[in-house]
């Protein structure tokens, strides 16, 4: 039997509400007004400018499709912590929040959720992959350019470009 995800429910401002939202209730009718749950985007670029991309499992909702790792923070984790997590279980990349950089914030309102996107380099893309059964299938790092030209393709769920692109670009900019 496959345990329950349980997530710590948030207002739009991030402060915890005092209660939990379950993966399997959230975003129904039973999914308290006001009550958002927090994502984390950990885009995973290299010195030289190449950006991971990991292939949805083909039995994940957008199976196939490809994306930067991700998911939900859950119950007493904080972004951070969970960012961590999600990127050592997806691809076996282990960093510690201090390498992390927060590169947006972004609060949507439909479905109720605030994702945390961060940013993380690593010396090259030689560095071992760890694909995580059942979330992703394949990687490939793909040049910057080409990353975000292909983020906006029918092939890619990076919903995260769409408001957070220049400051992306930014961090991309300043990595010697």
């Amino acid at each position: 039997m496959q345990k329950r995800e349980i997530w710590d429910a948030v207002d739009a401002q991030g402060c915890k509400l005092g209660f939990d939202l379950y993966r399997d209730e959230w975003n129904t009718p039973r999914c308290p007004k006001g009550a958002y749950h927090q994502v984390v985007q950990v885009i995973v670029v290299t010195r030289q400018r190449e950006v991971l991309v990991t292939q949805r499992d083909p039995d994940k909702p957008y199976g196939l499709k490809w994306e930067v790792t991700g998911g939900s923070v859950l119950k007493g984790e904080t972004p951070l912590a969970g960012a961590v997590r999600e990127l050592r279980e997806e691809t076996g990349i282990v960093v510690s929040e201090a390498d992390l950089t927060l590169v947006d914030r972004q609060v949507r309102h439909d479905p109720a959720t605030i994702y945390h996107v961060y940013a993380v380099t690593v010396p090259d893309g030689n560095i071992t992959i760890t694909l995580q059964p059942g979330e992703t299938v394949d990687y490939r790092f793909l040049p910057f350019e080409d990353f975000v030209s292909a983020a906006h393709g029918p092939d890619y769920v990076i919903w995260c470009l769409q408001t957070c692109e220049m400051q992306l670009r930014a961090y991309v900019d300043a990595i010697r």
